[in-house]
């Protein structure tokens, strides 16, 4: 039986120039192949190469908030796809993960691995499900087009809000999204750390208050100059379904209009129907959507 033609091996400080090529032809962010990302990534990055030199790699991202559940990025440089590399390097990943014991800088082992497709019908997503990654869930791009000619409906009583800066966004709004969202399924905890990486300069936060009482929120993120994206957004349980949420986001659309952005974009998850309910009656159409796969390494 003849071995492998490839080896799969830490990264060494030679590669970052083809690393960098491969995230590129992979359409990969090269921020994940950076020497600063290789180091902070607690090992969990490899290299496949083929008479020594790199074709692909794959890493293993910890998402915020979600313990033990991991992204993958990576993939092989299109001149040796289709050939039994990436599977080799997959199988490589998963007998290294399976079975690990919390790190010391990470202090969580790997119990998912997850990543996210434009669509299902790709040779992506083909390739992962042939190895067992199943459906997690879909996600709706939604997007409010020609904002400021948009008739929004009146508020009987307009509800005022409370912008909130960088550092108080820090020490409140981790305990405010846990009231919006813990026991959904959609739910990914902030830490005060994760406000403070993820809050841009142009960003945007409010708070919807009662009784002197914050009950919802908003945080705006502008990526482009008449672009608004709203991400996330929410209303604390107990308030749930009788009618703050379309406050909160009407009165926001009408901030918006009056700043002349143009057009307004959200996520939702697919069986969130309460709120695409809410977004569609408010002029939001369906633009795009992606999948979530996800693989759970078996419990030893």
């Amino acid at each position: 039986m003849s071995s492998s033609p490839w080896t799969v091996r830490a990264p060494e400080k030679s590669d970052s120039s083809a690393l960098a090529a491969i995230a590129t032809a992979v359409s990969q962010p090269r921020s994940h192949v950076t020497p600063q990302a290789i180091a902070q990534s607690d090992g969990r990055f490899w290299t496949i190469t083929q008479g020594k030199k790199p074709i692909g790699y794959a890493t293993l991202l910890p998402l915020p908030g979600l313990p033990g559940l991991f992204e993958l990025a990576g993939g092989i440089t299109p001149a040796f796809q289709r050939q039994g590399a990436g599977s080799f390097l997959w199988q490589t990943l998963k007998q290294a993960v399976a079975g690990t014991t919390p790190s010391a800088s990470s202090g969580q082992a790997v119990q998912q691995i997850t990543t996210t497709v434009d669509s299902l019908d790709t040779s992506t997503a083909h390739f992962l499900r042939h190895h067992q990654f199943a459906l997690e869930h879909e996600e709706y791009t939604l997007i409010l087009n020609n904002l400021p000619s948009l008739s929004l409906p009146e508020l009987a009583i307009p509800s005022p809000l409370q912008r909130i800066g960088r550092q108080t966004a820090v020490t409140t709004l981790p305990e405010l999204y846990q009231r919006c969202f813990a026991d959904t399924p959609w739910c990914q905890p902030y830490s005060p750390d994760e406000v403070a990486a993820t809050w841009e300069p142009d960003d945007e936060l409010f708070y919807l208050g009662e009784n002197g009482d914050d009950i919802g929120f908003v945080w705006l993120h502008f990526p482009e100059a008449s672009l608004a994206e709203i991400e996330p957004i929410g209303i604390v349980r107990e308030k749930q379904g009788i009618g703050y949420g379309r406050t909160l986001l009407t009165t926001i659309l009408k901030q918006l209009q009056a700043q002349g952005s143009q057009t307004v974009r959200l996520g939702v998850w697919a069986n969130n129907q309460a709120a695409i309910n809410l977004y569609r009656a408010l002029g939001f159409q369906h633009s795009s959507s992606s999948y979530s796969l996800t693989y759970t390494l078996n419990e030893k």
